[in-house]
């Protein structure tokens, strides 16, 4: 059957592995570890410490944050290698020739 991923990945250098947990009530988020182009087994990294509670079998799950998933009009890429920001358009035709992306430099605004 088709999985709906686009594999092999080129590179998963910051790729999040997200799994979602029995009933769909939560998930996990996990980076990305080892990968194996060949056999195209991705490796579960540091994470899955989300919903404060244990368990050992998961549900579905997708990942984001590399380049051959990026397919969905709205959605954007940072190769960080690169220092290039990719954004699929969402209309017919080209971005307007003055159109303008906003990136924001800063993490937190303001606390309370």
């Amino acid at each position: 059957p088709d999985s709906g991923l686009h594999m092999p990945y080129k590179n998963i250098e910051g790729a999040i592995l997200n799994v979602w947990r029995p009933a769909r009530w939560a998930n996990w988020m996990f980076e990305a570890g080892p990968y194996d182009t060949t056999t195209n087994n991705i490796t579960f990294g540091l994470g899955g410490f989300q919903g404060a509670r244990g368990n050992n079998q998961g549900g579905d799950w997708f990942i984001e944050n590399v380049f051959e998933e990026f397919d969905y009009p709205n959605e954007f890429f940072y190769d960080r290698a690169a220092k290039k920001m990719y954004f699929y358009h969402n209309a017919t035709g080209a971005p307007p020739a003055d159109g303008e992306y906003v990136i924001p430099q800063i993490k937190t605004l303001f606390n309370l």
